[in-house]
């Protein structure tokens, strides 16, 4: 009898957070397909700059990219459907990129355009660098419009290009 109520009395409280877990995970989807369905209706599925394309493959479901999205008390631009993150509303995404950097499963890449609607950017390595050696982009010319990024790429950039001055390689500057 006494290991009856102890049981009762573990399960109950354990049994209330699965169940409001539940209706959680339950009343966000609800949200994200309707998101999702007035974006589709209102032909906003165009995302007009640099945006999360998500591999549903490596999304292990754990919504930090849902979090991290600073436009998402404006705006519901990512969602979790059938327990994957999605892009539900694309038009409003302006691409902070916060939701690549909190993903822990590396399962989304940020990309500019779309299948329907490509864009050429110049391609960069991680210091910045174009493919023309010494020839150094930030900003939106190398696909992060956001003033706050922009600044912390030609950070970047300007140390990459110290540190390649202190091994007296020559850079090649445009005027």
């Amino acid at each position: 009898m006494q290991v009856d109520f102890l049981i009762f009395l573990y399960l109950t409280p354990l049994l209330g957070i699965v169940v409001w877990y539940w209706r959680r995970h339950q009343r966000l989807e609800r949200e994200s397909f309707a998101a999702l369905k007035a974006a589709t209706e209102a032909g906003m599925l165009e995302p007009p700059t640099l945006h999360p394309e998500i591999d549903h493959e490596n999304c292990i479901g754990c919504k930090s990219c849902v979090a991290a999205c600073p436009e998402q008390d404006a705006h519901a631009v990512l969602g979790m459907i059938r327990k994957k993150a999605w892009l539900v509303g694309p038009s409003d995404c302006i691409g902070h990129g916060a939701c690549k950097t909190a993903c822990p499963a590396d399962a989304i890449t940020l990309v500019f355009g779309t299948a329907t609607r490509g864009i050429d950017i110049p391609v960069v390595n991680s210091n910045f660098e174009t493919d023309v050696p010494g020839v150094f982009i930030a900003g939106e010319l190398g696909g992060m419009g956001l003033i706050r990024n922009a600044v912390e790429q030609g950070r970047q950039a300007m140390e990459s290009i110290r540190k390649l001055l202190r091994k007296g390689t020559t850079i090649n500057t445009i005027s």
